[in-house]
């Protein structure tokens, strides 16, 4: 129990020596070395940068980045040939056909209503330029028997 009251006993001689000392000295002004502090932030920025830089340089030399871009890169061209050759290969059989369609046509088309003027654009691909005659080919009365059917 005397513990507790010299503690105690301590606690008032303090806070009363607190009230009734002098006031405590102004401090010294201290003067800030910004060279320094300049120095020291420059050289732990320089550590900690390098620290992890060299640990993502060895990340990415371990998970082998480059090489599997190249993968990647090598199966997208491999598959672009190979959709390439197929599209040929389907477009040559569509241009047989085509052709086959043509044949077929020019067969069962009456020799009257063949287009005799055809121009083409551009030789071989799309669509010929038609080049209607002058008068139409329409019968002048409907009563006719003789209806001309082509196209």
């Amino acid at each position: 129990m005397n513990r507790e009251r010299d503690a105690y006993r301590r606690m008032r001689e303090d806070a009363y020596d607190a009230i009734t000392s002098e006031p405590a000295p102004a401090p010294k002004p201290i003067k800030p070395n910004y060279l320094s502090a300049i120095v020291w932030t420059s050289i732990v920025a320089a550590i900690v940068c390098s620290i992890f830089m060299g640990l993502l340089l060895y990340l990415v030399n371990e998970s082998n980045i480059e090489s599997n871009i190249e993968n990647a890169a090598s199966h997208a061209v491999y598959n672009l040939q190979q959709t390439v050759r197929e599209q040929n290969t389907q477009l040559k059989e569509l241009k047989e056909e085509n052709k086959k369609i043509y044949d077929y046509l020019n067969l069962w088309t009456p020799i009257d209503c063949r287009r005799q003027h055809e121009r083409w654009v551009i030789p071989g691909v799309g669509l010929p330029e038609i080049i209607l005659p002058d008068h139409l080919t329409e019968p002048k009365k409907y009563n006719n028997i003789e209806l001309q059917m082509c196209e």
